[in-house]
């Protein structure tokens, strides 16, 4: 990542780019007072200095059969290297994020499961990597905000 912050264009072209990744460059110059072709350079620069690490698509999960989510707590051993660790977790198809925590507890992943027996499947998977000393597992009985 560059040490370069982005000026107040580039933070409202962020802020935009947050709203609708999708937005063409024109709509977002039309917002910011500038042209399309001044958008598109602007937003190749804030990705190439990491500002944008990506885009992503997100399927709405009902669409795809009853979907529910579980917060998994996971703790690891003082030996275990952060990068195979979660790039094992990243292995794992049930899992959608990873945050890596401060404290007691190392990780929280969240994963989506169909069934009971899915989610029993996908915490042994979990259970079973390299390193793990304790987990626990929290069924979400229903999502009462999401700002992404």
């Amino acid at each position: 990542m560059s040490n370069r912050r982005p000026d107040p264009v580039d933070e409202r072209i962020l802020r935009l780019l947050v709203r609708n990744a999708r937005a063409s460059w024109r709509e977002i110059g039309d917002e910011v007072g500038l042209s399309a072709n001044a958008v598109a350079q602007r937003v190749r620069r804030l990705e190439l200095d990491g500002w944008v690490r990506g885009y992503t698509t997100l399927l709405d999960p009902a669409l795809s059969g009853p979907v529910s989510t579980a917060l998994v707590q996971l703790s690891t051993a003082t030996h275990v290297l952060n990068s195979e660790f979660e790039e094992a977790l990243a292995a794992v198809p049930a899992v959608v994020e990873v945050l890596d925590l401060a404290g007691p507890v190392d990780y929280q992943v969240r994963v989506l499961y169909s069934t009971s027996r899915e989610l029993y499947e996908v915490v042994n998977a979990l259970r079973a990597l390299p390193g793990v000393t304790a987990i626990e597992t929290r069924p979400v009985l229903r999502e009462v905000l999401s700002r992404r």
